[in-house]
């Protein structure tokens, strides 16, 4: 037993750890749409997005903002504004999340809920129009619990992770399985260098499926540069017939609240 209360106090405290190496900051984001498929009705695009992730009194909150404008085929535009956020405690045991998004081809998307987990049980509430009891028993992660799994596999120099996440950000899809590739650590090609903890970064390939799918393919690719304090520089997302290139322009640390 007395091994067993060790054991349980040393993970504690790892994750206590890795959990205060994370920075608050906010990063702003330079995005480019490019067509990778001839028949694709996406002839490119562009937009901004800013990324703002801090720490509270009780637990990271997290808020990403998009604005993308997507030039078609037809010669017309499309333009996307949306709002995620989310809040998940220390301990990743409770996790809430709301999403706004307003497309010219979508429509109006608003949605948001909340979980609690309790070892393999997730319970909670998607509330829209109807509320929607939510229940998994499984073994999932939060995702600021999985990021911080994620780099603890960088830093120990673990190179694969395979994890059930929820995310929250589809509501046709709130948990999604994801596969990591983890690359050699990399020295940073920024401007950026005097408000980050280290030179590093490591280059992550992420591989996204839906979590009830038995698909071999993926439904999204993103390929990552991240450093030891949760900041991504560049990101890549391959979403098929088309895909998004965002590059850091401008980066704030932001002031962790005094409790």
């Amino acid at each position: 037993m007395k091994f067993l209360v060790l054991t349980i106090l040393s993970t504690f405290l790892t994750i206590k750890v890795f959990a205060s190496t994370l920075v608050s900051h906010k990063a702003y984001y330079k995005l480019l749409l490019e067509k990778t498929e001839s028949n694709s009705l996406l002839e490119g695009g562009e937009g901004n997005s800013t990324f703002y992730f801090q720490k509270g009194c009780e637990g990271w909150t997290l808020k990403e903002n998009f604005l993308l404008s997507y030039s078609l085929s037809n010669n017309k535009t499309s333009n996307t504004y949306s709002i995620f956020k989310t809040f998940e405690d220390f301990s990743s045991k409770n996790f809430s999340f709301e999403h706004h998004d307003k497309s010219d081809v979508n429509g109006i998307i608003n949605y948001q809920g909340y979980l609690k987990k309790k070892g393999n049980n997730l319970s909670g509430k998607l509330i829209e129009s109807d509320i929607t009891d939510l229940n998994y028993q499984d073994k999932i992660l939060l995702p600021t619990e999985h990021l911080i799994k994620l780099l603890k596999y960088a830093k120990n120099n673990k190179k694969i992770l395979y994890s059930n996440v929820f995310f929250g950000s589809s509501k046709d899809s709130l948990i999604k399985k994801v596969s990591a590739v983890i690359g050699n650590k990399k020295k940073i090609k920024s401007d950026f260098r005097k408000k980050v903890k280290d030179r590093y970064v490591w280059p992550i390939n992420l591989a996204f499926f839906n979590y009830n799918s038995k698909k071999s393919s993926p439904e999204t690719q993103i390929k990552i540069d991240i450093d030891q304090g949760g900041v991504v520089y560049n990101y890549e997302v391959d979403y098929g017939d088309y895909k998004m290139y965002a590059n850091l322009v401008k980066l704030d640390s932001l002031t962790e609240k005094k409790c």
